[in-house]
């Protein structure tokens, strides 16, 4: 994905149908955001990742359509490809909640993920992103690096698909599962960032690193499905 270095830029899917958003809310970060290089390797990524996993997890508990959100199973055959043995339509199942199973479908490493944006749902997510820096707005223009630092956001937001992905972190007792808001990046139907100054009344030394983010994300249903009904 690729994000243009300008003051105020939007990019959306034509081929999303956009309809009125199911769930919305935000996300913060606040800490060095750096682009391409040694700073911006996987370690880095996965730090962000970590910022975002406690304020998902907290979403997950309070938002009743997550918490309730059944597995989608039927008949022992999950809709991801899997199997989960032989059932005895005999006996009444326990429902099993989405947010109980999901962990057992993605795991990378030693860490159970749980995103919240999958294409097992046909959902797709809008992401507004507002991005505070220490330069003057019109450093902004001729600052080349935040297509290299908005990659890092972004990929920060997916969950990590190979063990690289990682830097070398193992997670710890509260990371169990690790919530993460999407799938894969191509989930994201539409972006929008703005970027603004970092006025900072902490501290007389800026950093060109320094970022405060508020990420606005807006999930819709890409086509409406049983498995995705809850989020109607």
């Amino acid at each position: 994905m690729s994000v243009l270095s300008r003051a105020n830029e939007t990019y959306h899917d034509p081929r999303a149908d956009e309809g009125e958003a199911c769930m919305r809310f935000r996300l913060t970060y606040e800490g060095k955001l750096y682009g391409p290089g040694k700073e911006g390797r996987a370690s880095h990524k996965h730090d962000i990742r970590k910022a975002f996993h406690p304020q998902l997890r907290r979403l997950w508990h309070i938002n009743e359509m997550l918490k309730n959100a059944p597995a989608p199973t039927l008949m022992g055959r999950n809709y991801l490809g899997g199997w989960n043995g032989p059932e005895d339509t005999s006996i009444p199942q326990p429902r099993q909640k989405r947010v109980d199973w999901l962990p057992g479908e993605f795991a990378c490493g030693p860490y159970k993920l749980l995103p919240l944006v999958t294409k097992d749902l046909d959902l797709s997510c809008g992401i507004s992103v507002l991005y505070l820096r220490p330069e003057a707005p019109g450093a902004v223009f001729r600052s080349g690096d935040i297509d290299g630092r908005l990659k890092t956001l972004f990929d920060a937001l997916r969950i990590p698909s190979q063990t690289s992905e990682l830097g070398g972190q193992e997670p710890q007792p509260d990371e169990n599962p690790f919530y993460c808001l999407l799938e894969d990046d191509r989930l994201v139907s539409s972006v929008s960032v703005e970027t603004d100054t970092l006025l900072k009344v902490d501290s007389d030394q800026f950093d060109a690193n320094d970022a405060r983010l508020i990420i606005t994300v807006e999930v819709r249903r890409f086509r409406p499905t049983w498995l995705n009904a809850a989020f109607e």
